[in-house]
């Protein structure tokens, strides 16, 4: 707290000590003394402090000095502010958020250094992205010894690493920008990925606002837009009721008939089609959430879902984070009604594989977590069974999350209303209808007919443009 109500004392002389001349001033009516060894000096001191007074400068309590003879505090560097944001951010984020963030941060970091000396090699690029990464802005890491590159190289860049005032000149927040636009490789970078490096850019400078640090978020006095994002599913990827079956079908070729290895995770991907769920959702599906009547549809209740985003950054040093549903929160639950056919297929799996300890439905050969490399490796394999050539080339079900993005699009263009597709899909109606519009067929061809319909209506009628 800074205050202009100064009250000053006579210098006392402390005869017998070492610095024996004390000069007293008050400051809101906190007492504060300096003690000098000569009387000279300590006049001069009092000298400066009335003066400022006179000059209305304003006193600090905490210090008892006014402005202008407040001690020089070291420059507020990047790197200095990207730890502490780093720190904040880390408590109660999802691991994959913790990962995104420290990845961020230190492609931003790098973006903001000083020109080293003449005679001053910079460590190698990759070693430095992964101290930044690994090590300056993973909080688990504080608890490790680094290697020697990796000490030597983030010594280097708190050494070089710009002031944060730097970012007032408009310019330095334009070069970031930019250079966030590419890749690594020079080649230019998806609007997502730049979009999330963006994100965490402009979090990050209204954290030095909100501390005061900077006395605005420089990035909002910087023109352009951020990329534009298109959360539109592409028709291209959706396959249709007769493929889907022929790819669940294929899966059940991949591997061998006693390791049963395709036949495994054909339930799984089944539960994507049928039930539109997310694969980290379906990873976690119990057989407890599911009611699977011998006749009928059935109901899958969905409370949690299961992310890989490796050891380095969960609470519990686990690869896997289990976490609450996407878009809801931690506790709620989901209900999907699903058709007599994934009943089927669920109650036939359970029959003959039976489920993990847990009750988890699928799991690895060994009743370990399913892994998304494991569940990959057998659905590109099936893509090559089911597809001729040029579909395998193409972006049809190119992944397995696209099978929910068929089941979506099935589910609206049978009608359902949109409210209840959202329900059931996890979704907002609005991102609903923003991500599948390009989905929902016959529409459009209403449309052109009216068009064909009006032009053929306006020539019968055989008008000739004349205004009378």
């Amino acid at each position: 707290m800074r205050i202009a109500n100064v009250q000053f004392w006579k210098t006392q002389n402390g005869k017998g000590r070492p610095k024996p001349y004390q000069v007293r001033w008050a400051v809101d009516g906190k007492a504060f003394y300096a003690s000098y060894r000569s009387s000279a000096h300590a006049e001069l001191f009092r000298v400066n402090l009335v003066a400022a007074a006179n000059r209305g400068e304003v006193f600090d309590t905490e210090t008892g000095l006014p402005v202008s003879m407040q001690p020089e505090t070291e420059a507020l560097t990047w790197y200095q502010l990207a730890c502490t944001y780093a720190q904040m951010k880390w408590p109660g984020a999802a691991a994959n958020t913790r990962k995104n963030t420290a990845s961020a941060l230190a492609r931003i970091t790098t973006e903001l250094l000083v020109e080293p000396k003449r005679g001053v090699v910079a460590p190698d690029s990759q070693v430095m992205r992964r101290a930044l990464t690994h090590w300056a802005f993973r909080l688990t890491a504080r608890s490790e010894a680094p290697e020697a590159d990796v000490t030597a190289a983030l010594e280097w860049v708190a050494q070089h690493s710009r002031p944060v005032a730097d970012l007032k000149d408009l310019d330095v927040g334009r070069h970031v920008l930019r250079s966030i636009s590419y890749r690594l490789d020079g080649t230019p970078a998806s609007p997502s990925h730049s979009q999330r490096i963006r994100a965490v850019f402009h979090n990050t400078l209204e954290y030095a606002v909100e501390k005061g640090d900077l006395p605005e978020n420089p990035l909002t006095r910087i023109g352009g837009r951020a990329p534009r994002l298109t959360r539109q599913v592409d028709p291209r990827v959706v396959v249709s009721p007769r493929q889907a079956r022929e790819l669940l079908t294929a899966v059940t070729y991949v591997g061998t008939w006693a390791h049963g290895r395709g036949r495994l995770l054909m339930p799984f991907f089944a539960t994507l089609y049928f039930a539109a769920l997310r694969p980290e959702e379906a990873v976690e599906l119990r057989l407890q959430d599911c009611q699977l009547p011998k006749k009928g549809p059935g109901l899958l209740t969905l409370h949690q879902a299961s992310t890989r985003a490796g050891s380095a950054w969960t609470d519990d040093g686990r690869k896997h984070e289990q976490r609450g549903l996407k878009h809801r929160a931690r506790g709620d639950v989901r209900l999907v009604p699903v058709s007599p056919e994934l009943v089927q297929m669920l109650r036939a799996y359970v029959d003959e594989f039976g489920t993990a300890e847990d009750g988890r439905l699928f799991r690895s050969p060994s009743g370990g977590r399913l892994d998304s490399t494991r569940y990959l490796d057998v659905w590109h394999k099936a893509r090559r069974i089911a597809f001729p050539p040029h579909l395998v080339d193409s972006l049809l079900a190119r992944r397995p999350y696209d099978l929910r993005h068929a089941a979506v699009s099935l589910w609206l263009n049978s009608g359902v209303p949109a409210a209840e597709v959202a329900e059931m899909a996890g979704h907002s109606v609005a991102i609903l209808m923003d991500a599948y519009y390009k989905c929902i067929h016959g529409q459009r061809e209403q449309m052109v007919q009216r068009i064909i319909d009006a032009l053929s209506e306006d020539r019968e009628g055989g008008a000739s443009g004349e205004v009378d």
